[in-house]
């Protein structure tokens, strides 16, 4: 009975250190968005473990570091609002606000507060929203198939798109174009890239209030390839195998 129960005893052990981060196998979706003037990326993950376990998320890593869970460090974010560099990434977060003090605040839109820290050496700036006009301003959302784009530094424009979710709606647009810094690109061994995710913010100026923000989903017609893309200003996903970690 004794070493029945040991062995009980070791199999719980082994389940509980199982399920906690950076232990145990990770099935990693992994995304890389170089900064301008380091050696340094930004990365969206996505990662499940034993049990169900799963963390998302943004970090700042060295390009040459190796990726781990266990070692993850979160960007208090969600969503980047321009191309990051050496000297400032930008990125916004939601908050939630009290009601009394909602109404002040629900016709302008405007950060209820903007905060500065530094991560890896590098200034990060935050801009938080009330998380009802994020989500007000989400509602508009599309699905297009486009026929060719072009990509500037700052920007990428689309050409030639069919919605393919309300056809009745838009069935087709000659062109859209979006900035650089919150695009998503996703990509399948031997069919090129699968899909682009954009969430496109607009701030104004000064002020800083919600405009829009524009949420799509974009796939071509024809098969292009990850690196038709430059590496500035996109995320790209990388592949990434169920594993203790990461390397390049």
């Amino acid at each position: 009975m004794k070493i029945i129960a040991k062995i009980f005893c070791i199999g719980l052990l082994i389940s509980f250190y199982g399920c906690l981060p950076g232990i145990g196998e990770w099935d990693i979706t992994l995304y890389e968005q170089k900064i301008e003037g380091t050696s340094k990326a930004i990365y969206k993950y996505d990662a499940w473990g034993g049990r169900d376990s799963h963390v998302s998320g943004y970090t700042v890593r060295d390009t040459t570091q190796k990726f781990t869970i266990a070692g993850v460090n979160n960007l208090p974010i969600s969503q980047l609002t321009d191309i990051p560099n050496k000297n400032l990434i930008q990125a916004i977060a939601t908050v939630r606000v009290p009601y009394e003090e909602m109404k002040d605040l629900e016709e302008l839109f405007v950060p209820v507060e903007t905060k500065k820290i530094e991560i890896e050496g590098l200034n990060l700036r935050i801009k938080y929203y009330q998380d009802k006009d994020l989500r007000n301003m989400k509602r508009r959302y599309y699905r297009y198939q486009f026929n060719g784009f072009k990509e500037t530094r700052d920007s990428i424009t689309f050409y030639d798109l069919n919605d393919i979710v309300s056809m009745d709606k838009s069935p087709h647009r000659d062109s859209i174009k979006v900035k650089k810094g919150h695009v998503i690109i996703r990509q399948r061994e031997n069919l090129g890239i699968v899909a682009i995710e954009i969430e496109d913010l607009t701030l104004s100026n000064g002020q800083d209030s919600l405009i829009s923000n524009l949420s799509c989903v974009l796939t071509s017609k024809n098969k292009i390839e990850l690196s038709e893309f430059s590496d500035y200003g996109v995320f790209k996903e990388k592949s990434t195998a169920p594993n203790n970690g990461y390397s390049k």
